[in-house]
């Protein structure tokens, strides 16, 4: 169950996804540290975010969360008879922002619809 988070995330913050990430993504395969390039060959389902699609949450002195937008889209690709699916935030140019494990690895076909579901993304406090 591969997770990774981008170096401008790290150094961002949250604020690197929410007003970065402009493309929600399900692949069918990750493995991290993967380039743009292969992320995006790797698509089965796109949609586009915005800003407005994120939201910032957590009190002085703890952990701040990003939750996402649930959306659904349209699939584009088949994913394979055993996919190891994940969803993955990119920028549309060139940067895989943030990716997260999609846990159902069910089998998607094209033109179906695919739901993606609320995400969290938690920056903890230094420790």
């Amino acid at each position: 169950m591969a997770k990774w988070a981008h170096s401008d995330v790290l150094d961002g913050g949250l604020n690197a996804i929410r007003n970065n990430a402009i493309r929600m993504i399900l692949i069918k395969a990750y493995t991290a540290g993967d380039s743009y390039a292969t992320v995006v060959a790797n698509a089965v389902c796109t949609v586009t975010m915005a800003s407005g699609d994120y939201t910032l949450s957590g009190s002085a002195n703890n952990p701040r969360v990003c939750t996402t937008g649930a959306k659904s889209g349209t699939a584009s690709a088949n994913s394979g008879a055993t996919p190891d699916l994940h969803i993955a935030f990119t920028d549309n140019v060139s940067k895989v922002l943030w990716v997260t494990d999609e846990t159902s690895d069910q089998v998607v076909t094209s033109g179906n619809t695919v739901n993606f579901p609320a995400l969290t993304y938690t920056s903890n406090q230094p420790t």
